[in-house]
């Protein structure tokens, strides 16, 4: 059988994407008569390339495609290898709970943007009013934001594995696991064009299926979803690799369903300034038919 050529983008080098060294190491798509190419496209200019038909797919986070959409890019959210963050507030040890956050500074990107966002709904999640009771102090990336929590600049911040275990090891608290939170997210969503959805079912259904496969792999085989993340981040060091699997064997999704909660959480975020995004209506760019015919599949085989 001649193989159908299927480029796939990806936004990330974080360990959310790795489940894709994992479909190249299997071969996945192959089996299906598919030839993927993965290739890393940074920024919005991957959303630009879906658009253009340079890639099929693009697996990535909301923000650029639900703006691709406002703005009449016929783009549809099939899939989403997570739907909850997968990040950890860390905080001074004297902090033993969010409440006791009152009073102190918390590092975030940058005001205005999506981190700033996510920390005023988890401040209020816990009752904690942003910039009064809990001071944002916009310091950048989580390099310096861990600096900044390091030199007492902050007394908490928002970090990912595998600086999770680097900030328990320097003495600072886990205080909340957004995951635990069940706070919604986009990260590594699966998005197509409309046209690809009803001109190439099969391929597409091929690609969703195999996800699943390496999705599943990853969550209940340890060594090889250790071995897709030293591949992916390019990472060798045994705490960080196990550090990092743990915290995404609980946040993937065994069939890698649309995150509709987080792409409205990031419409909400997106709409503040922009009129026409807060009028979108999510569900018209979100189509579940292949996550409902894998439901089915993997129902009848388990």
């Amino acid at each position: 059988m001649a193989q159908v050529e299927f480029p796939i983008g990806y936004s990330s080098l974080g360990g959310t994407y790795a489940f894709l060294a994992l479909m190249e190491e299997q071969r996945l798509l192959e089996k299906d008569g598919i030839r993927p190419a993965f290739v890393y496209i940074g920024g919005p200019q991957i959303s630009q390339a879906l658009i253009a038909g340079d890639i099929r797919m693009a697996v990535l986070g909301a923000a650029s495609p639900v703006r691709a959409a406002v703005h009449g890019a016929e783009i549809r959210f099939i899939g989403g290898v997570t739907d909850k963050e997968n990040i950890t507030v860390v905080a001074d040890p004297k902090i033993t709970k969010p409440t006791e956050l009152k009073g102190t500074r918390m590092a975030i990107d940058r005001l205005g943007d999506y981190s700033d966002f996510r920390a005023r709904k988890v401040l209020e999640m816990f009752g904690l009013e942003p910039q009064k009771d809990v001071f944002l102090l916009q310091i950048g990336g989580q390099t310096a934001r861990f600096a900044a929590l390091k030199s007492g600049q902050v007394q908490s911040t928002f970090v990912a594995a595998p600086l999770t275990l680097v900030a328990r090891k320097a003495g600072f608290r886990s205080l909340v696991d957004l995951a635990d939170l069940g706070f919604p997210s986009t990260s590594a969503s699966l998005v197509i064009m409309k046209s690809t959805a009803d001109r190439n079912d099969r391929e597409v259904y091929a690609v969703m299926r195999a996800i699943s496969r390496a999705v599943r792999m990853f969550k209940n085989n340890r060594e090889a979803g250790i071995r897709s993340l030293a591949r992916f981040m390019k990472v060798n060091d045994p705490e960080a690799l196990d550090e990092t699997w743990r915290s995404h064997a609980k946040i993937y999704q065994e069939v890698p369903s649309p995150s509709v909660a987080g792409i409205k959480m990031v419409k909400d975020f997106l709409g503040q300034t922009d009129p026409k995004l807060a009028q979108l209506n999510v569900d018209e760019i979100v189509d579940v038919r292949f996550v409902d015919r894998l439901k089915r599949e993997i129902g009848t085989h388990k």
